[in-house]
């Protein structure tokens, strides 16, 4: 599956095309809207404001750094060193390529890579998770179980052990997150990637933090939820790192979404979702499943989104309140792919 440049209207049904990047418009700010949605007899009424040109330019160049990730994989050529792939590889002329992986092409596959972003470019580590080739997998996927989150300790064998038996580098315990748990196969899927990730980003910080390079996470569709899951466990080990997603499932319960916004609150959390794309509406909230705060709204139906497009979900920050979750239903979505019209297709179809 090769996706379009904003990465922002995957489908499920069929793969979309590469579309080359249009550089955002410099528009001034629009007025705040209002939509209202009716729940359970009450009506609440949300404000959507429209982001800034610089954040959208921001989103623009992540969604191209993230759609590099479907080099990799199979029948995909991969990325070579310095920073070479048939993507948008030489639009980043100062990216040094450190690692990419390819855990194996079951459902809990993991794909990305790592890269430094040297100056002129922000000063950066790099993470990018890909997303998923095939729909069938990933309609599997999604339907698969949950699993109680708790952050994954390597077997005695693993050298990774030693990375999660030292101290972290703040002071203070890390919350518990009570009563949280996962979708299994994102969970499965970080802890793949993790036997790469982890002592690599721990070495590059080690080395280039104090030269001023900071962790970027991005990640698109399945590959948003294992981003979320990293940025979590980063956190948890004292990393601070900025996530962004595009088209992320649900990851997991509300508790696991409060700890979400508790470890990683806004703005170091941006969640992307987009009109056409029925992705974040699953797994479907009547499993229990439902989003956390930050979340960013394109209304645009086709690909060419302008900062108009993007609307911040009850602000232009992208957040109603501090500790916002999901209330079992899709504010912001409301008006696109109903949650329920989509259960029936799947129950149907299953």
């Amino acid at each position: 599956m090769r996706l379009p440049r904003f990465i922002l209207a995957i489908s499920l049904a069929a793969p979309v095309a590469f579309a080359n990047p249009i550089l955002p418009q410099q528009i001034p700010l629009s007025p705040a809207i209002t939509t209202t949605t009716t729940t359970g007899g009450s009506t609440n009424t949300h404000n959507h404001d429209h982001i800034s040109p610089s954040l959208f330019s921001e989103f623009e160049e992540l969604s191209r750094i993230v759609d590099i990730t479907y080099c990799i994989g199979t029948p995909s050529p991969g990325i070579s060193h310095p920073f070479i792939c048939p993507s948008h590889c030489s639009q980043f002329p100062s990216f040094q390529l450190i690692q990419s992986w390819n855990t194996g092409p079951l459902l809990s596959d993991s794909c990305g890579y790592i890269a430094l972003s040297h100056p002129p470019a922000e000063k950066r580590v790099i993470v990018a998770f890909r997303g998923t080739y095939s729909v069938t997998n990933a309609l599997v996927d999604l339907s698969t179980g949950r699993q109680e989150y708790v952050p994954y300790p390597p077997s005695n064998r693993s050298d990774l052990s030693v990375y999660y038996n030292t101290q972290s580098k703040e002071e203070g315990e890390v919350p518990k997150c009570e009563g949280c748990w996962a979708h299994a196969g994102f969970l499965e899927s970080w802890r793949q990637a993790s036997e790469v990730v982890v002592p690599v980003v721990d070495g590059l910080l080690r080395q280039w933090e104090s030269h001023g390079y900071r962790l970027e996470l991005v990640g698109h569709s399945l590959g948003g939820a294992v981003a979320g899951l990293a940025g979590l466990e980063f956190r948890e080990r004292g990393w601070k790192g900025r996530v962004t997603t595009f088209g992320e499932p649900r990851i997991g319960n509300a508790n696991l979404s409060q700890y979400i916004n508790l470890l990683i609150p806004a703005p170091n959390y941006r969640r992307i979702t987009h009109k056409s794309d029925p992705v974040p509406l699953l797994p479907f909230s009547k499993w229990g499943f439902l989003h956390h705060a930050t979340e960013y709204f394109i209304e645009k139906e086709d690909l060419t989104p302008t900062p108009e497009d993007v609307r911040g979900l009850f602000s232009s920050a992208g957040v109603m309140r501090a500790g916002w979750v999901e209330e079992g239903t899709r504010w912001g979505l409301g008006t696109l792919v109903a949650e329920e019209r989509l259960l029936i297709q799947w129950e149907v179809l299953s």
